[in-house]
This record gives C-alpha cells, structure tokens and sequence, in this order.
C-alpha cells in the first residue's frame, strides 16, 4: 500500500483559520478554533482521522463539536465518539478498512470535512445556524472539493446535505433531508451527491440503521464502479 502524506493544503488552511464572516455577524455564538494556541494546522478538525489527500469519497457531517468539547480534547476528537464509532462501522459495511477512530488514517480513501468548521456555543445538541451552513459551503467546501477531487460526497445528516446543496449547487433535489436521504445527484462536473441520515444516536432514531445500511450499501456498489476505473 502507498503511504500519503497528512499535509493539507496552506492556503485552505489558512482561509478556514482567519475567517470571522460568521463570528461578525452573530458575535458570542460561534467561534474560531484558531483562537486557540492548540489549534491544529488542518482545514477540517474531523479529517485528524481520515483525510486522504485524494479520496474517492468526501464526507460532509454536521459539525466537529462545541467549544468545551474541542478545548477538553485539545482539537481532536474523543475516542468514545459515538458518530466515530457508527460511521466506522458503516465505512466497514462498505468494504473499506479504515483504522479505529481517532488514530489517523493515510490510507483509506476518505476525507471527512463538516458543514461548519467553527465551534458553537454549548450544548454539543445546540441547533446549527442555516446561514452559517451556507456561508461555509460557499467559502471553504466549495474550494475544498476542488482541491480534493473526490468521485463521491456523501452529506450526512440535515446540515451537511444544505451544505452539499449549496457547495455543489444541486438543483432539482428536495431540500430536506428526511425526504432527500436514500438518494443521490449527479453536479455538473460529474460527482456522484448521497444524501444520508446522521449516523450519531439521535441521527438513528430518525432514520433507523436498517435504513442507513441500506443507504450505505448503494454508496458502497458507487464506490466498487469508481475503484474499477481509479489508479
């Protein structure tokens, strides 16, 4: 197996570290993890565990946590995440061999980014800002995927679909995620969009984990068909 580099690319690193579009505009309520002297030299804090530098699948979640969460795990996440631990088990099902979450993975082809790359306010349940999603998806996944080139996106969850619909620019789609998730869209350049329920424990009592392996297994056959063709 090839080893890859973890380094990400500076230049999105640093626009994700000195953006303060949302922070000016709802002061107190959000928050920039570059405030902080720990603060890892990543785009996103959620691919510390997968984030290859050319993955066929790019994964967008909700969000990396609270401010309490990141200060008490010095930017990084808990081992005893329970959406870490759900998702691996779904990446699993799939086919893929990821490494146990959190230790950093070089080899499987994932990366997993989040509608935001802020912290909220507690709590860790604390409803996301619409238009935080959408400023987000515009100034940092949009470029983010350009730089990554990924084959998939998978949008996990109800903000991680509003991000890949505006980032993408996904027309003709519902715009709720208990009605879009099961599906998928092709973008204009040609990447195949999954819309998927949120893997963590209230995510399941929304969208039962029969219906996510179910979900997960059409990802898995989009997967093997761009494996066919990949170097």
């Amino acid at each position: 197996m090839t080893s890859h580099s973890c380094e990400q690319p500076p230049e999105l690193i640093k626009a994700r570290k000195i953006c303060q579009v949302c922070m000016a505009r709802n002061p107190g309520k959000i928050h920039s993890g570059a405030s902080f002297e720990f603060d890892p030299d990543v785009i996103s804090y959620w691919s510390q565990w997968l984030g290859h530098p050319r993955p066929h699948i790019l994964m967008v979640g909700q969000d990396f946590g609270d401010v309490g969460y990141f200060e008490r795990n010095r930017g990084k996440d808990n081992a005893e995440n329970k959406t870490n631990d759900n998702l691996y088990e779904l990446l699993t099902h799939i086919g893929l061999k990821p490494t146990r979450p959190p230790r950093p993975d070089l080899e499987t082809r994932v990366y997993l980014t989040n509608s935001i790359l802020c912290l909220k306010n507690p709590p860790m349940d604390k409803t996301i800002s619409v238009s935080w999603v959408r400023n987000c998806a515009v100034t940092h996944l949009r470029p983010l995927a350009k730089e990554l080139k990924p084959h998939i996106v998978v949008a996990m969850g109800a903000s991680g679909w509003l991000a890949a619909l505006h980032a993408f620019e996904i027309e003709c789609a519902p715009k709720k995620i208990t009605v879009a998730a099961g599906g998928s869209w092709l973008t204009r350049i040609g990447i195949q969009v999954f819309a998927v329920g949120h893997c963590g424990p209230k995510g399941k009592i929304n969208r039962s984990w029969d219906k996510q392996l179910e979900d997960w297994s059409r990802i898995g056959n989009a997967l093997r068909l761009v494996e066919q063709v990949s170097d």
